[in-house]
């Protein structure tokens, strides 16, 4: 019988053993195997995607954030940039969704030629790889940049991890990866001249300056591309980035962060590099602690039942932007970890990348535990209350961060809720980059669901997280001080919240802001979910589940329901409450029939289903 672990005991755990590399099994406690059939499905989903690529004669190329797609001849002779117009962007980031798809496309066709000795496979992929190696650059933006990193990681993996790759193609790859590198280490030279050691980056007044994840992540590729070239650079590159990656990790225990997508963008990278690495020059970083933070993000932001469905909190596309399981399928080949094991067996394949499936089949030995604990989790740039990880259970997940990097938003205080699945109360989990409506929609006023107090939401990253623990097994809490947040107007505000069991999450906006507050509230369903009002409360349907949604100060009615200017197709509940204060009272309950709510004459009490809450 597996054993379930109690959160003390397996927090000291993965203090001692870097994630569970410490705990010492006993017969009772043996961890579940990655199964044959889990390995022949890895290898059938490969097999799948290589021959839906050997039908397509175009890439195409889904720029789904701008709503264009874009259908490129294959094989690819030259980096492209169509010549289509994207409003208030000039010259759009084109090559990195080029990039990422190619990368994808040959990955399928060039790790089914390596398994299977597929003929076709391995033809298709040949062809693709010796038109990119005549590519007469790999880049589009002057600075290291994302297209030319995935371009050098694809000549890199076919350079040195595929066998199948023939002498005259060898030989073409690696001349390729040499102009790869000679093309990026000018840039990657004068932007990063005055980084040595690690040193060099946390003593400047702001090192995140210097830690953005694109010419990170550029250079990174360079490394790659100078490894397989056996060029001179190849050792100032791996000693720069090793003072690079070594000040981000020291960073993340003060809170920078980028959001699980981005974070995980940096990591898939440096992954790669670091397989690349004698074990001897890789050891510092993957034995630091701030390296299970990004396990830690991406297990327990987790929608119940679906890993893969991260919250979308500030910058993250669970779907579209799954760099941080590839990340940890790499690492479980550096660092076996049966959480880490556990987290990737509960993904399903067709959300990996293919270079994560080719990783996670590498890794087949490595067991799994049965299941970390729930309760009250510290994901870091959010705290996270769950009942547990099966599609039954109950998730909230609150933004609070101070990192200053673009990708995480204004959005402290923010909160998704999720079930079987998916999260029934949402964000819009994107910035677009182009001005408009969908703009504004992602990153305005009206984006998150803090309260807008007389006409403010917050506008700093100063959160304070008050309180994070259990009263009991069922019963979780997390209580943020946002005061800092917001205006000086707003002389006080923290939001509480209270998860309970498996069908009830409670918040409370305790606020003082003046003798007339008025507070604004934007609560957007998830983009599939239907709605219905009844007796003041609204009904968030999606599937099974039927959430009630009802606030101690409003009574809901069909009136608040908007679809905002810009939405993806999220619905939003728009409440306005006019002398919001002290406390404004809002109750999610998962439920066949609409509960009873009570509230104290005092208004900092209520109770519902049973339980009461107070402030």
């Amino acid at each position: 019988m597996a054993r379930t672990w109690k959160r003390r005991e397996f927090l000291h755990a993965v203090a001692a053993g870097g994630a569970l590399g410490g705990l010492a099994w006993g017969a009772d406690d043996e961890p579940r195997p990655f199964t044959e059939a889990r390995r022949q499905a890895i290898e059938a989903e490969v097999r799948s995607r290589a021959e839906r690529q050997l039908e397509r004669a175009r890439l195409v190329v889904d720029y789904y954030r701008i709503g264009r797609k874009i259908a490129y001849p294959l094989p690819l002779e030259e980096l492209i940039l169509p010549e289509v117009n994207v409003p208030s962007i000039p010259v759009y980031p084109w090559a990195t969704w080029l990039t990422w798809t190619l990368e994808e496309r040959i990955g399928c066709l060039g790790w089914a030629a390596q398994w299977f000795d597929h003929k076709e496979a391995r033809q298709r992929a040949a062809a693709d790889l010796a038109a990119l190696a005549r590519w007469p650059r790999f880049q589009q933006y002057a600075n290291p940049d994302l297209s030319s990193a995935h371009a050098g990681r694809i000549l890199w993996t076919a350079a040195t991890r595929w066998d199948w790759v023939e002498s005259g193609l060898r030989t073409s790859l690696h001349e390729a990866c040499r102009r790869h590198l000679e093309a990026v280490l000018p840039a990657s030279d004068k932007l990063y001249a005055s980084v040595r050691t690690k040193d060099d980056v946390l003593r400047r007044e702001a090192p995140h300056a210097l830690l953005h994840n694109i010419p990170l992540i550029g250079t990174i590729g360079a490394a790659l591309t100078a490894a397989a070239a056996g060029h001179p650079a190849a050792e100032l590159l791996n000693e720069r980035i090793h003072a690079l990656f070594g000040a981000v990790l020291d960073l993340r225990a003060k809170g920078y962060t980028e959001g699980v997508a981005y974070d995980g963008y940096v990591l898939d990278f440096a992954a790669d590099w670091l397989a690349a690495l004698p074990d001897g020059e890789r050891s510092d970083l993957l034995d630091h602690p701030g390296l299970n933070r990004y396990l830690e993000q991406s297990y327990m932001l987790g929608a119940p039942g679906a890993a893969e469905q991260v919250a979308e909190l500030s910058d993250v596309e669970p779907r579209e932007m799954p760099f941080h399981l590839a990340a940890q399928a790499k690492l479980l080949r550096l660092r076996p970890d049966p959480l880490r094991r556990w987290l990737l067996g509960r993904c399903p394949l067709d959300v990996l990348r293919c270079d994560a499936l080719a990783a996670l089949g590498g890794a087949a030995g490595v067991p799994a535990i049965a299941a970390p604990p729930a309760g009250a989790l510290d994901a870091h740039y959010a705290a996270v209350l769950r009942s547990g990880w099966e599609a039954e259970d109950l998730a909230v997940a609150v933004s609070c961060s101070n990192s200053p990097t673009g990708h995480i938003q204004n959005d402290a205080g923010t909160l998704v809720i999720g079930t079987r699945g998916r999260w029934l109360i949402t964000d819009p989990g994107y910035q677009q980059y182009v001005e408009g409506d969908q703009r504004e929609f992602t990153v305005g006023p009206a984006a998150h669901n803090a309260p807008l107090v007389n006409g403010s939401g917050p506008a700093e990253k100063r959160p304070r997280r008050i309180v994070l623990d259990s009263a009991s097994p069922t019963l979780h809490r997390v209580a943020i001080d946002l005061t800092a947040c917001y205006p000086a107007a707003v002389k006080s505000l923290v939001r509480h919240v209270w998860l309970s069991g498996k069908n009830l999450v409670v918040v409370a906006d305790e606020l003082d802001a003046g003798q007339q507050p008025q507070a604004v509230y934007h609560w957007h369903g998830h983009p599939d979910a239907a709605w219905w009002f009844e007796a003041g409360w609204a009904l968030v349907a999606l599937g099974a589940a039927q959430l009630w949604v009802a606030c101690s100060r409003a009574e809901i009615s069909g009136a608040d329901l908007q679809r905002l200017a810009g939405s993806r197709g999220q619905l939003s509940l728009v409440s306005t409450i006019d002398g919001a204060s002290p406390v404004v009272w809002w109750v999610f309950a998962l439920a066949a029939n609409r509960p009873a709510l009570e509230v104290d004459v005092s208004g900092r009490q209520i109770r519902v289903l049973g339980q009461s809450f107070s402030v």
